[in-house]
């Protein structure tokens, strides 16, 4: 709590996977300046599932049949789920692979299967679905990167969202897709997204949900899907040339965004 001429504040509790296995890793720098937007009243959890010991879920109803609610694993999960079930937002941050979540971080969301009770129910949006166990669990908020450039590629993952959303009865209350990543190492190219991104986490916090204004900002393209295929064919071919038209490319991409400033 923190006390403000006589006015107690509570801390909004962050809950964080960090699925990159990179580093450093952009997408987890995408996390990072979300958070640093979100301000100094909250209190972040961070979890990187791939130095976590979190087995898979054997699908053996251990935690329905045998001692529910409780997973047969004995392993680092409890941590992550016992700051899940108390925090007020989720983020998921991964970056795209093969139009889907890493392996390591659908591994945790498998695990999610103790929150559901073995029982059936008629659902509105899906047919069926399993009454829950936590039933407040955090408000999600998906944060990715993906290297083509059409945020196209996003469909499959964000599809997927709405269905955990609505199976987990989670509300989703934003996201931040940032297509062609490879450009992050380009200076400045991407320091109005930054911006944004910081702004996005401020925005959560005031509204409890990301403006669809912001995140069609911050998801904007800086150039053309052409030019972007250029940049990184030349890089992975690593002539002289190549650089070259790296560079040229960059620049024009740059004097195009000063001029829209």
């Amino acid at each position: 709590m923190l006390t403000k001429i006589g006015v107690q504040l509570t801390k909004t509790t962050v809950v964080a996977i960090s699925g990159s296995l990179r580093k450093p890793s952009f997408t987890e720098k995408m996390l990072d300046l979300f958070i640093e937007g979100m301000g100094e009243n909250i209190e972040f959890h961070k979890f990187h599932p791939h130095k976590m010991d979190i087995k898979p879920c054997r699908g053996c109803l251990y935690c329905w049949t045998e001692n529910p609610g409780v997973c047969v694993h004995k392993d680092d999960y409890s941590k992550f789920f016992n700051a899940l079930v108390k925090a007020d937002y989720f983020i998921i941050a991964a970056p795209l692979y093969v139009y889907h979540l890493p392996a390591t971080v659908k591994n945790v969301i498998d695990r999610l299967f103790i929150n559901l009770e073995p029982g059936q129910e008629s659902s509105e949006s899906r047919g069926t679905k399993h009454p829950k166990r936590h039933k407040n669990l955090p408000k999600l908020i998906l944060i990715s990167s993906c290297g083509f450039p059409e945020i196209d590629n996003f469909n499959h993952l964000r599809e997927y969202m709405k269905i955990l959303s609505d199976e987990m009865e989670i509300e989703i209350c934003g996201e931040i897709l940032i297509s062609a990543a490879g450009l992050h190492n380009v200076p400045k190219l991407f320091d109005k997204k930054y911006e944004l991104i910081r702004k996005a986490g401020k925005e959560l916090l005031a509204t409890k949900h990301i403006g669809a204004e912001t995140t069609e900002k911050i998801a904007r393209p800086v150039m053309s899907n052409e030019e972007y295929r250029k940049i990184v064919n030349a890089r992975f071919s690593g002539g002289i040339v190549d650089k070259a038209k790296m560079i040229s490319i960059a620049l024009k991409a740059m004097r195009k965004q000063k001029k829209e400033t």
